[in-house]
């Protein structure tokens, strides 16, 4: 009885004490490994609760998006032997993420958004033999080494739209068996790419962008001369069967027929094309057959353009003589009356100068009888010389031609202000 007691309480805390397998995911047994399927349900960590004891662990077609350091260590999967990362949003790993995984084989991170991985991120998982990074996105790498990794045998780069290789690509992977590199953007390749690939066992280069040039070719060859597994890109067009068809028409031999003995055939003389062909061709004639009709079109057109504008040149230049055209401006209030004062101006300055110029006219201005002197001014005294004076100005002194500080006469003219 006291037996019975003990194993139902050893059956009942192992029970309480287990772990049990998440709902979103499938548990089970694969090839003697354990087995964890969480796929398609979302998941957005690879924290789910999985017994620490998984080997085989699926997370794909899900929205993972980063893996932080030391994950999987931290959640105590150290015992994970595959591990399948794929149809993701991962972009970014951290460089410790994978620490731990020292049982690692199998990884899978297709289908996901990476861009840059350092060439050192495989470093804590030394027994990793598979590693597929197809349909990511490395477009643009750098003369560096991709990945070191003494131990990596398959490496799938297929579809991660790579525009160039270059050569120290694959430098440090030298047990690398088998490599992906087809439906790539990469249009030409050197044998220095691939010499450092010395287990390499088989490669595939499926692309519809390869220019068949030198280096590509020599860079097939190389691989044929190493007996390495290739489907070979540049093929020589052979022409199918049925673009060549070879008639056997058996050789019969027939007799030569006399046209003029079956047709009805008349000949008639024309001597008017033999007398055309002799005539000399006139100048009009070769200018019609040198000048088409659109040359001549256009010559006309240049022509009459150029007699236009002559004739429209000297009819202006004689309208303009004419002062029949009138290009000027009418002048404002302003302007008209600074033109009368000018002319007043310039008319009595040409008095002036006509009377000084020309005294003896026939008909000279009348004489200004001028005061030099008011009537009751007194006699002067004679300085020096006493009781005597001179005598007075006369009343009546009158300008004296021959005179010359004598000024003329003031002009006074009539004028109408306005």
């Amino acid at each position: 009885m006291e037996l019975i007691y003990i194993l139902v309480v050893v059956l009942f805390s192992a029970g309480v004490g287990g772990e049990l397998c998440p709902k979103q995911c499938d548990c089970d047994m694969d090839n003697g490994l354990n087995r964890a399927m969480c796929v398609d349900q979302n998941i957005i960590t690879v924290d789910m609760g999985v017994p620490k004891a998984v080997q085989v662990y699926s997370l794909s077609h899900n929205v993972i998006s980063e893996l932080d350091n030391f994950c999987f260590k931290d959640l105590g999967y150290t015992s994970l032997q595959m591990l399948d990362l794929s149809n993701n949003l991962i972009f970014w790993i951290g460089l410790h993420a994978f620490s731990g995984l020292d049982k690692l084989v199998h990884l899978d991170l297709s289908t996901n958004r990476l861009r840059y991985i350092p060439s050192d991120l495989f470093f804590e998982t030394p027994e990793l033999d598979t590693l597929d990074l197809s349909s990511n996105v490395f477009e643009s790498l750098k003369n560096e080494p991709f990945l070191m990794h003494s131990k990596l045998k398959v490496l799938n780069l297929n579809n991660c739209r790579i525009k160039a290789l270059p050569p120290r690509l694959f430098n440090r992977l030298p047990n690398l068996r088998k490599l992906d590199l087809s439906e790539n953007y990469v249009t030409s390749l050197k044998t220095e790419v691939l010499t450092p690939l010395r287990k390499l066992e088989r490669i595939e280069l499926r692309n519809e962008f390869w220019l068949c040039n030198l280096d590509f070719i020599a860079v097939e060859n190389w691989i044929a001369s190493r007996g390495i597994t290739y489907q070979k890109q540049c093929k020589k067009k052979v022409p199918k069967m049925s673009e060549k068809m070879i008639f056997l028409v058996p050789d019969v031999k027939k007799k030569e027929v006399d046209v003029s003995d079956i047709w009805n055939i008349t000949t008639e003389k024309n001597d008017s094309a033999v007398e055309d062909t002799n005539k000399p061709i006139t100048p009009f004639q070769k200018f019609d057959q040198d000048f088409s009709a659109v040359k001549a079109f256009i010559l006309g057109i240049e022509i009459g353009l150029a007699i236009g504008i002559v004739a429209t040149y000297v009819w202006l230049n004689r309208f303009c003589t004419c002062r029949a055209l009138r290009c000027t401006r009418p002048q404002t209030r302003r302007q008209r009356r600074r033109r009368m004062q000018r002319f007043d101006g310039d008319m009595r300055t040409n008095l002036l100068w006509t009377t000084v110029v020309n005294p003896d006219l026939e008909s000279p201005p009348s004489f200004r009888r001028q005061l030099s002197l008011p009537d009751r001014s007194a006699p002067f005294p004679t300085y020096g010389l006493p009781d005597v004076t001179e005598a007075p100005l006369q009343i009546d002194a009158i300008r004296v031609p021959d005179r010359s500080e004598t000024p003329p006469p003031p002009y006074h003219d009539c004028r109408i202000i306005i």
